[in-house]
């Protein structure tokens, strides 16, 4: 603000020549920002530097370090990246000095404090000593800042001189206006207080000379007449009108913009275009979590929308954390000051307040920006009568009628983005992950990252990757997120303060889980109430941004999630109010609840392994109960998976190891083995360690059941064999049959006929005497299958005729499909391609109706097999074509690899070698991932044979 000076402690920066003074101006004017080569060189010599530029810059920043050192001002100017900064805080710029005392002059102003308005523009402007850096020799874009900071200047003469008007200082202000009317002929501005000025002071014919001295300059210079409100005061000194003072003040409250504003361009866009839409008034509000930078935002979009609102800005604080919500009669009287009413002659009455405030914003174009809305009570009184003037609002909750622009957390760049804006660009670029890791840590929150970021900034001898450590430790995470005023916990703390005991329970009740989402029936099991209740509850957490609405799953329930910061605060929160045992209750009544839903839907779908035991506990509700079970199975199976995981960590064993139990129907039919392994090894540990005999026995048969589908025989022997041993030592024989079912099954494939018979006839025999018809149904089945490769086909006939009576009589379709898939490779023995089809389409049939896309895909296999073995092959080709069809395109199960590698079979067969080849080399990449290496080998094979048979190119 004037000549260049350097000052510490009183000892001044020794002067330097016009280019150093120049680098140091460049410096200064991005205080705290990195300025490149390319940017220094600009600043310094313009559009035409000398070859030596780039040296000449790092001898003046050397000099220009030398003579800091000798103020004691050594580590001021550092090295960042391919450039320079000044580590120098704002306060200590007489440029940002200026700004704020004149933010606080306006602010006193638009309150109607006239004296204070005044007195603090009066020191504002000890801070100009001259023009803005006027010994410095600017050029480029350090030039352009120069002019910025003059018309900074004029701006401020301008607003000096409303707040001198309006003390009705006319007599000392009309020589100064004068002055600065010859120094600045065509700020209209200035010419316009000088006329009110000397109209006020009963000197009509001077501000009528005033207005055609103006009209000569414009006319003579530019061409054009003087703007509107210029020649609308000269009508009104023409005409004699009194002046009235309050009818000068156009309120100007917007806080300043963020130089480090970040992303949110389609935010932006929308709400530019909902605001300056001229024929109506308009309401539009930003919503979102705590944080998440909604006030930056309205901040940033008012400054971008405010030229198309000349009647003013006005902003009000309606909330915050910390603060009391203001009451509307409050704040009408303090916007009716900011228009110039005197505060004796606001009316008491509310609503004559709120009518009188529509009366001024009739004949006027504002933007209103309420900041920190709780309410939509807080809004209505303060909403324009008439077309023209815009209200923006920010909230965390929700405002019914107003025009609602929903703000999320920022993208993962986006975050990075801001990361480099605050702490520099070449820190971020020197440790990426950990500038990823930094982001993830705060969720991509903006109020989080600003803090990570300006601890950075502020530490400069801290690595990116040493806060990202300091972040990585969840229980002290929120501890690191504060600096000086910022902090993340009472952002986040203003929020659940705002709730009822019963919404604060349920919020830090739900943070407990590890569960990615939740729907709110989980709220039911947690809190003891009914669903209705919970719903209302978990809705009311949403409205406030505590939680927020994931979508809809397939099942048809509505999904919450939490925000990753929200869940560590409402842990923290738990673990300070909560007890152990209250929080351990909580935890076992929400697991409960979905352990009783897993069972009930696995009891509604096809199986062939022992079903868990539900232990007597709370019966769910007939609404609760899933419609579709391999639907909800589905869409909780993310859900299902955390709470074993979590409940085996809290030694909630009997919970994790049943729920594990009750999703091996789920992994099975959607051929989920990586999940299957994951949670029955988790869980088979803690069944050991705890010595939960039963548990581990019912594991052991999943995890046998996973090996043998992975072609992993050996394994599922040892695990058969020990769900064996401890179903025989605690004597339960129907857990003992289905171990001698899969034991067999194992002795089937390898082709031990003698060991098969003997497992089976001891499971088939076990299963009658614990009165379990469909496990007797399956060891038949199997039977059959023993005596059909033994070429006993009567005995196989028998065993599948009783075997499909007793489906039948269950009404089971799985069961029947299995059985009329067996007697359709029975028929297929006997030759009798009739009979064989009749079956294996009714098997397709129900393994369809039942939800087996692997077993459909397989029926229809052999069917195709069947006609191609028939000469139909065009019929085959379509079958296997529709085998494919069964699967969508993403899913990688072993139905489908099985699917292709019968597919490239048929194709083969009809000599279609490049749609073969690449059903094979499909299918073999397949039962790769799916770690079923005999399978693999198989479709491998047939791609090397397929090989030899492809014409040389």
């Amino acid at each position: 603000m004037g000549p260049l000076r350097v000052t510490n402690a009183g000892r001044p920066l020794k002067s330097a020549g016009p280019r150093q003074r120049a680098l140091l101006a460049a410096l200064l004017v991005r205080t705290r920002q990195p300025v490149g080569l390319t940017g220094l060189v600009e600043a310094m010599w313009g559009e035409c530097p000398p070859n030596s530029a780039v040296a000449n810059v790092h001898t003046y920043v050397s000099r220009l370090r030398r003579d800091l050192a000798e103020i004691g001002l050594r580590d001021l100017l550092v090295t960042d990246g391919g450039g320079y900064r000044l580590l120098v805080e704002p306060d200590q710029l007489d440029s940002h000095l200026f700004q704020t005392a004149a933010e606080e002059a306006r602010t006193a102003l638009a309150s109607g404090d006239t004296v204070k308005a005044v007195a603090v523009w009066e020191d504002a402007w000890t801070a100009w000593r001259g023009d803005p850096l006027e010994d410095v020799p600017c050029a480029g874009w350090l030039e352009a800042e120069k002019v910025r900071l003059e018309q900074t200047a004029a701006a401020a003469r301008e607003d000096f001189a409303d707040a001198r008007l309006a003390a009705g200082q006319y007599s000392t202000l009309i020589p100064e206006l004068a002055a600065l009317v010859r120094q600045l002929p065509l700020r209209e501005g200035l010419w316009q207080r000088l006329m009110l000025a000397q109209h006020r002071a009963g000197r009509r014919a001077e501000a009528l000379e005033t207005y055609h001295a103006l009209r000569g300059v414009l006319v003579e210079a530019l061409g054009v007449e003087p703007c509107g409100p210029v020649q609308e005061l000269h009508q009104v000194i023409l005409s004699g009108e009194p002046a009235e003072a309050d009818r000068t003040v156009r309120p100007m409250q917007l806080p300043p913009d963020i130089d480090d504003f970040t992303g949110r361009a389609v935010e932006t866009a929308e709400l530019r275009g909902l605001l300056t839409r001229p024929s109506r008034s308009v309401v539009a509000a930003i919503t979102g979590k705590a944080g998440v930078g909604k006030t930056a935002l309205a901040i940033r979009v008012a400054h971008e929308v405010g030229e198309h609102f000349a009647g003013g800005q006005l902003y009000v604080r309606l909330g915050g954390a910390g603060s009391s919500p203001q009451e509307p009669a409050t704040v009408l009287a303090n916007l009716l000051v900011a228009f110039g009413v005197h505060p004796h002659a606001v009316p008491e009455d509310f609503e004559a307040r709120a009518a009188l405030f529509r009366s001024q914003l009739a004949a006027r174009q504002v933007l209103i920006v309420l900041d920190d809305v709780t309410s939509m009570a807080q809004v209505r009184p303060l909403l324009p009568g008439s077309a023209g003037s815009a209200v923006l609002v920010t909230s965390r909750v929700q405002l019914v009628g107003a025009r609602t622009v929903h703000l999320d957390v920022l993208g993962p760049d986006d975050s990075v983005r801001l990361l480099s804006s605050i702490a520099g660009p070449a820190r971020m670029t020197a440790e990426p992950d950990a500038a990823a890791a930094v982001a993830r840590y705060c969720g991509n929150l903006p109020l989080a990252l600003r803090i990570a970021a300006s601890r950075l900034a502020r530490r400069g001898q801290w690595t990116v990757g040493r806060l990202a450590d300091r972040l990585a430790d969840e229980g002290t995470r929120l501890n690191e997120l504060r600096i000086d005023d910022l902090e993340a916990r009472a952002s986040l703390a203003w929020s659940y303060e705002g709730l009822d005991e019963v919404q604060q329970r349920a919020f830090r009740l739900l943070g407990l889980l590890e569960v990615p989402d939740f729907p709110a029936w989980v709220v039911a099991a947690l809190l003891e109430v009914d669903l209705a209740a919970a719903e209302d509850i978990v809705d009311s957490l949403a409205d406030v941004h505590l939680v927020e609405l994931a979508g809809t799953d397939p099942a048809g329930q509505g999904r919450y999630r939490f925000h990753d910061l929200l869940r560590v605060f409402a842990r923290e929160r738990a673990n300070a109010v909560d007890s152990p045992a209250d929080r351990t209750a909580a935890l076992r009544r929400a697991f409960g609840a979905w352990l009783e839903r897993a069972v009930r839907a696995e009891a509604g779908l096809p199986c062939r392994f022992l079903k868990v035991r539900l232990t007597a506990g709370r019966p769910a509700a007939a609404e609760e109960l899933p419609a579709d079970p391999l639907t909800w199975l589905d869409a909780e199976r993310d859900a299902l998976v955390a709470v074993v995981g979590q409940a085996l960590a809290l030694e909630l064993t009997a919970l994790g190891c049943d729920l594990a139990c009750a999703l091996t129907t789920l992994f099975d039919l959607r051929s989920h083995y990586d999940l299957w392994r994951h949670t029955h090894e988790l869980a088979l540990t803690a069944a050991v360690a705890t010595g939960a005999r039963r548990s581990r026995a019912i594991l052991h048969q999943g995890l046998g059941a996973l090996a043998f589908y992975r072609d992993r025989y050996g394994e599922a022997s040892e695990h058969f064999e020990q769900a064996q041993g401890i179903f025989a030592e605690i004597g339960e024989i129907r857990g003992h049959a289905y171990s001698n079912l899969g034991l067999g099954s194992v002795h089937l494939y390898l082709g031990k006929h003698g060991e098969a018979a003997a497992e089976l006839g001891q499971a088939r025999a076990a299963f009658d005497r614990c009165a379990d018809a469909s496990g007797e149904a399956f060891a038949l089945q199997a039977l059959s299958i023993v005596h059909r490769n033994r070429g006993n086909l009567e005995e196989a006939a028998g065993c599948l005729d009783r075997a499909l009576t007793t489906f039948r009589g269950l009404g089971s379709r799985y069961g029947q499909a299995c059985a009329l898939f067996s007697l359709g490779l029975h028929h297929q023995a006997r030759g009798d391609r009739e009979a064989t089809e009749r079956a294996l389409v009714e098997a397709v049939e129900l393994f369809r109706a039942a939800s087996c896309p692997r077993d459909e895909a397989l029926a229809l296999h052999v069917l195709a097999a069947t006609c191609a073995a028939h000469g139909d092959a065009d019929r085959a080709s379509q079958l296997m074509a529709q085998s494919l069809t069964v699967f969508s395109p993403e899913d990688e199960s072993v139905g489908k690899a099985c699917a292709l590698y019968s597919l490239g079979w048929v194709a083969h067969r009809n000599q279609r070698l490049d749609e073969a080849a690449a059903c094979f080399d499909e299918a073999s990449r397949l039962f790769e991932r799916l770690r079923m290496p005999l399978h693999n080998a198989r479709a491998l094979s047939a791609l090397n044979d397929l090989g030899l048979s492809l014409p040389r190119r």
